[in-house]
């Protein structure tokens, strides 16, 4: 950019204070900030649109079969929120959360350690992968429910027990997970760094571990998502508190409100730790990924 005017039309380089004279050129750092501001609002307002539509109808679809049925069959969302209401200020209702969150923790901590274990195994040794093939095929086809039933009886009906049969019935589920991670692991990639000379560390850190991370991350979003589920039907089978339990005693009760007010705050949490905290966690792990194509 050249100043010709005040030259006699020979062309003199600016200076920056000549540039800070120009019209708009103050302001080029808050245009291109509100630039970017409008692209993302561009790139993420549908996104959110279509999820709130989709909240906006399931509420309705509820209010809707509220409407044409009975309250105590299916109680409408207003009276099922000012139910969570009161036994949130009544404070009972976070015992029950903490005691199933903790079988939760430790359910879900026995699950993924074993399959981490069997599915490299089972990646990595043909001979495992033959051994252990049957149990895995076995443990998916067996019914979750034989399963803890026969868990209780061995175990009793204690703590062990009810973390035990909640992990056992997911376990085969992640085993397969990570197995078929581990095999799709591109070991050319490995060989080319074993002819470069690399480290088995460095081996580990830059060529095995991106391939297998998003596996491992995305088995330990689904098994926290099965073993939550899991956790409330063993409390309702054989434990006397936590979040299942209260909702088998009000069901029995028919107390259909209390039954949806458990459930809807136990839902809220669950929902908030794997969208939220496992979903930024996978964000910052995997940002150096490129966008994926979506058509």
């Amino acid at each position: 950019m050249t100043d010709n005017d005040a030259t006699g039309g020979i062309p003199v380089p600016l200076s920056p204070t000549s540039l800070a004279s120009y019209p708009g050129a103050a302001t080029g750092a808050p245009a291109r900030r509100l630039a970017g501001f409008g692209a993302w609002v561009s790139a993420h307002a549908t996104d959110h649109l279509i999820k709130i539509a989709s909240v906006l109808t399931l509420l309705g679809l509820w209010s809707l079969a509220a409407a044409f049925l009975p309250s105590s069959v299916v109680p409408g969302p207003a009276i099922v929120v000012t139910t969570l209401w009161q036994e949130m200020l009544a404070g009972g209702i976070w015992t029950d959360v903490a005691i199933t969150l903790t079988r939760i923790v430790f359910a879900f901590t026995v699950a993924m350690s074993l399959a981490l274990i069997l599915g490299f195994a089972m990646g990595l040794s043909k001979t495992a992968e033959k051994f252990f093939d049957v149990w895995v095929v076995g443990g998916m086809s067996l019914p979750s429910l034989v399963t803890i039933l026969t868990i209780f009886m061995v175990v009793g009906l204690n703590e062990t027990a009810a973390v035990l049969a909640a992990a056992v019935p997911i376990l085969p589920i992640l085993t397969i997970n990570i197995w078929g991670g581990i095999k799709s692991v591109d070991f050319k990639l490995i060989d080319m760094s074993k002819a470069y000379h690399a480290s088995r560390g460095r081996i580990i850190r830059q060529v095995i571990a991106p391939q297998i991370a998003p596996v491992i991350l995305s088995s330990a979003r689904f098994g926290i998502g099965l073993i939550w589920k899991m956790v409330l039907f063993v409390e309702l089978l054989g434990r006397s508190n936590g979040v299942g339990y209260k909702i088998e005693f009000y069901y029995q009760m028919f107390n259909m409100s209390e039954v949806l007010a458990h459930a809807l705050l136990f839902l809220f949490i669950m929902v908030f730790i794997e969208i939220v905290l496992l979903g930024e966690l996978e964000r910052r792990l995997f940002k150096w990924r490129p966008a994926q194509r979506r058509f």
